[in-house]
């Protein structure tokens, strides 16, 4: 049980004179993994950026928070605090029911968001996902008009009818539930939830794969593309299309060392150092190969440099295998 003087997660449906929302300890590695809430509350510094953070779904076992250890990379990077609240979906219905301490259903939890929101008093509110945490973050920014979403691989819809004109079967089990079993509120369009109108302010990121989801494919047939540009019809939504990842382009981005400023660009607008990669041995025998079999050394630095390789090494690269970029 809570202490008096430390407040827990579970406190939030206690009346609000019960604590106050700066009393929350800050999070470490050890809580983010072992807790078994499905929010948490980093420490709080009013009038910093806050950055709610969707978990993505998991079958095997329980969701877990993410985007907690990439925020405190970023906050050691700048100098600057973040507040967090992280947030998990524990039934993998893409935060459409129960929320323990938020809510049941997204209205329910999109106001409890909206109270602890007037209680951080932050600069600007951001949300953030991959998968199902990105329709999360789309959908609850754009209920909560928030300043900022960023959203890796985000399905655009819930809807059966939709998912079987697409052919978008990935999660077709979790469509057709919600719609046996619907709840009191539901949103299985987040584009049309988007030119709804109910957000003026919220910027959209939209990062995604779109590398064919089988290798044996000629043509991209990714399907994240497709959300992705259905979501390019809300106003102010930027698309990152990437040509070398399927759906899981936040790994994509971290093993090609770009994720951090990538955030850092997003969340604070500064640029941090290149943590760019040097060509490996193997990729210079696989451009060597393609240089002799009269590739273009400009479109082969192009491909090296997206697989996270800095321009520089890849230009000394193609000099070195005989080309000219």
């Amino acid at each position: 049980m809570a202490s008096a003087t430390t407040p827990h997660e579970s406190d939030l449906a206690a009346p609000r004179a019960a604590f106050s929302i700066t009393d929350f300890p800050a999070l470490d590695n050890q809580r983010v993994d072992t807790s078994t809430e499905d929010i948490l509350i980093d420490r709080v510094v009013p009038g910093e950026i806050l950055v709610i953070a969707f978990g993505f779904v998991s079958w095997s076992t329980r969701p877990a928070f993410d985007f907690f250890g990439r925020l405190k990379k970023l906050e050691h990077s700048s100098g600057r605090h973040i507040n967090k609240i992280l947030l998990r979906d524990s039934a993998n219905a893409w935060y459409h029911r129960n929320i323990k301490d938020l809510g049941d259903h997204p209205d329910e939890t999109a106001q409890s968001l909206r109270m602890l929101i007037e209680a951080i008093a932050p600069s600007q509110v951001i949300t953030i996902g991959q998968s199902m945490g990105a329709y999360a973050a789309i959908m609850f920014g754009l209920l909560l008009d928030v300043d900022q979403v960023i959203a890796f691989g985000p399905l655009s819809f819930l809807d059966v009818r939709m998912a079987r004109l697409y052919h978008e079967r990935r999660w077709l089990a979790v469509m057709q539930e919600l719609a046996n079993n619907p709840p009191p509120s539901a949103y299985d369009d987040l584009a049309a939830l988007g030119r709804a109108g109910t957000a003026r302010k919220t910027r959209l990121h939209i990062a995604f794969g779109t590398k064919p989801n089988h290798p044996e494919a000629n043509e991209s047939v990714n399907l994240d593309a497709m959300h992705a540009h259905r979501l390019a019809a809300v106003s102010n939504c930027t698309l990152y299309p990437y040509p070398y990842s399927e759906h899981a382009v936040v790994q994509h981005l971290i093993d090609t060392k770009r994720i951090n400023a990538l955030l850092a660009d997003l969340i604070f607008g500064i640029a941090i150092p290149s943590e760019a990669l040097e060509v490996t041995p193997d990729w210079m025998g696989w451009l060597a190969q393609n240089l002799r079999q009269g590739g273009d050394p400009q479109e082969l630095a192009e491909i090296l440099m997206h697989h996270g390789f800095s321009s520089a090494s890849c230009d000394a690269a193609v000099l070195s295998c005989g080309g000219a970029r």
